[in-house]
């Protein structure tokens, strides 16, 4: 019992990093920490609402048409994956910066990363424009919606140039702790991206009704308004960020290294988890439609609560990387020790609801009573995950705002691409456990993930790294 409390305590790392300094409260050090956590958490869980409405009204326009938004879905993703991977970076470089007081520096390291990623997008983009169709048909379009989803692609590929900025600018905001400004961009960006929809979708308002392209361009009205907010935002001198007056475009070795360092290193996380997925998706295809149908239901209501832990994440990224910028490794590991307690009893508390309002959750959602059935079932071993995903996610995120993330990505190559899909296989087909035997193996790659990350934060490599 003593091993597995001292394994999940942060006290012999505090005793190494003792200091002279003055140490705030726990009250102080959790108000500050949930300070950024929230909007980023919020923000998380609104995107994710704003995505279900707009998958709501894309449902109504039939089968075609629905299938086309599907099958870009994957395309996209994979178009996301390197803005995605440079903003974890970002974040790191930025926070930091900031803790260093190099505010040259931090403004660099955003004019940079706007340029070489823009101008990398740019290119990007003008391919997908040119290869619209080969990529849906390659992606595995049919004849029947082939051209549908090759115009909704050519829009998506322009909304995700500005999408990219988006991602710069808001990985910079959250490094210096200032999240709110990415939630009042997100929430006013993707509410009119929804109200777009609705608009030109249907064709209210005195315009013609659009279909799937009224939602493609609305999803590119909805990332440019919050690129103009955040642009607006990062000039006007708040947080030490000022891409007017400092900093410079001009490539330096000092923004690049840690750029390609921690972003190829998220790239490859992101890359071995999409593995992964791709064959669970297999798998449960091969289970049957009330099997596929359910674990939708699931992850919809998984996503809710999975988002919210992507805000503690930037949140404990965030606090990492400025304090350790500040030199006080203390406050890194005090303010890393707030978030993991906070998300125990966070992920607690939720887990409390699925668990005892799981029945009634489907039974709101679905009538089919196998569609209940086996959704209660996956829900209870749901409402047990989410404490260890919660403590994997925050202390990822200790490791990732610390520039300490190849870890992460080894530790993702074989738990999460090779290990959970075998143990899947297990589950499923050998033990016929069916979908239960899926969820098990997500459960499984979480409970690995927490003991592992936690394992690297206890060695104290991350308190060390220079970025």
């Amino acid at each position: 019992m003593n091993f597995i409390l001292d394994f999940f305590s942060s006290s012999s790392l505090l005793n190494k990093e003792k200091t002279e300094q003055e140490i705030p409260s726990k009250k102080k050090i959790k108000e500050e920490y949930w300070k950024v956590a929230l909007p980023a958490a919020v923000e998380g869980v609104l995107l994710n609402l704003m995505l279900l409405a707009d998958l709501i009204m894309v449902g109504t326009l039939g089968i075609e048409q629905a299938a086309a938004v599907g099958i870009v879905s994957q395309p996209k993703m994979i178009l996301q994956m390197i803005m995605s991977a440079a903003g974890v970076a970002i974040t790191a470089i930025v926070a930091r910066r900031k803790g260093e007081g190099d505010e040259e520096g931090l403004n660099s390291c955003i004019k940079q990363s706007l340029l070489l990623l823009g101008t990398l997008y740019f290119f990007f983009v003008c391919l997908s424009f040119l290869f619209s169709k080969n990529i849906v048909s390659f992606a595995g379009a049919n004849k029947d919606y082939v051209e549908y989803a090759s115009i909704y692609f050519q829009y998506i590929a322009l909304s995700v140039f500005f999408k990219v900025f988006c991602v710069v600018l808001s990985s910079a905001q959250i490094g210096v702790g200032n999240t709110k400004i990415v939630l009042i961009s997100g929430m006013i960006g993707n509410g009119l991206n929804v109200l777009f929809n609705y608009i030109l979708i249907f064709g209210k308002f005195g315009f013609s009704a659009m279909g799937i392209q009224g939602a493609a361009i609305a999803t590119v009205l909805g990332n440019f308004i919050i690129f103009i907010i955040l642009l607006y935002s990062v000039t006007r001198g708040d947080y030490g960020i000022d891409i007017l007056r400092k900093g410079t475009y001009s490539f330096s070795k000092k923004i690049l290294k840690p750029l390609q360092e921690i972003g190829t290193n998220s790239f490859l996380e992101h890359i071995f988890e999409r593995i992964g997925l791709f064959i669970f998706a297999k798998m449960i295809a091969s289970l049957g439609t009330v099997a596929m149908g359910t674990h939708h239901y699931c992850i919809l209501l998984w996503d809710l609560y999975y988002y919210f832990g992507v805000g503690m994440s930037s949140a404990s990224a965030s606090f990492t990387g400025r304090k350790l910028g500040e030199k006080r490794k203390d406050l890194a590991i005090l303010y890393m020790r707030a978030a993991q307690y906070s998300g125990l009893w966070i992920s607690i508390c939720v887990g409390a609801i699925f668990f005892l309002l799981r029945n009634s959750i489907f039974s709101i959602m679905v009538s089919d009573t196998r569609v209940i059935l086996l959704g209660s079932s996956v829900m209870l071993i749901i409402s047990f995950l989410l404490i260890p995903q919660t403590q994997a996610q925050v202390t990822a995120g200790v490791l990732r705002g610390a520039g300490d993330n190849r870890f992460i990505a080894i530790y993702s190559l074989f738990v999460s691409a090779i290990l959970r899909p075998c143990l899947a296989y297990i589950f499923v087909f050998l033990w016929k456990l069916g979908l239960v035997g899926i969820w098990l193996a997500f459960f499984s790659d979480e409970f690995l993930k927490m003991l592992l990350a936690q394992y690297r934060v206890q060695k104290g490599i991350w308190l060390q790294k220079e970025i």
